[in-house]
């Protein structure tokens, strides 16, 4: 991958990050809901896709979002045991939303949005906007 397509990726990932905190700032609805699940699942994909390219970058074998999430706390990108316990709870849930027409499921995910995963992904946003790609 070229340094111009690590630079798009870094603005996909603020602007997908942008675009879920527009969301969980919504007041609450069945609509808003599920648009900020939907929101969650794509912000999360273009984060642990863009930590997989970076750290392969560096040498690192990954493979899934399991094992780039592991190593990007191992490499010191996600920077507490909890939090990196958080990004794997964060994980599950990216999993399950393919159920959430399950309206307790659906309440329970959107809950983890607005009161962890969105600020833990406004956050690897902002540190993927300072990686360099060497």
């Amino acid at each position: 991958m070229s340094i111009e397509r690590f630079t798009e990726r870094q603005a996909d990932v603020r602007e997908s990050a942008a675009r879920l905190a527009e969301a969980v700032a919504q007041p609450e609805s069945e609509l808003i809901r599920d648009a900020t699940i939907q929101r969650f699942e794509f912000t999360f994909e273009i984060v642990w896709k863009t930590l997989k390219l970076y750290l392969e970058r560096q040498g690192h074998e990954c493979g899934g979002p399991r094992p780039t999430l592991r190593k990007a706390f191992a490499e010191g990108l996600i920077a507490t045991p909890e939090e990196a316990d958080l990004w794997l709870r964060m994980l599950e849930d990216r999993n399950l939303t393919s159920h959430a027409y399950d309206e307790a499921l659906a309440s329970r995910i959107y809950r983890h949005i607005v009161h962890d995963y969105a600020r833990l992904l406004n956050g690897m946003a902002a540190r993927i906007q300072s990686l360099q790609w060497n």
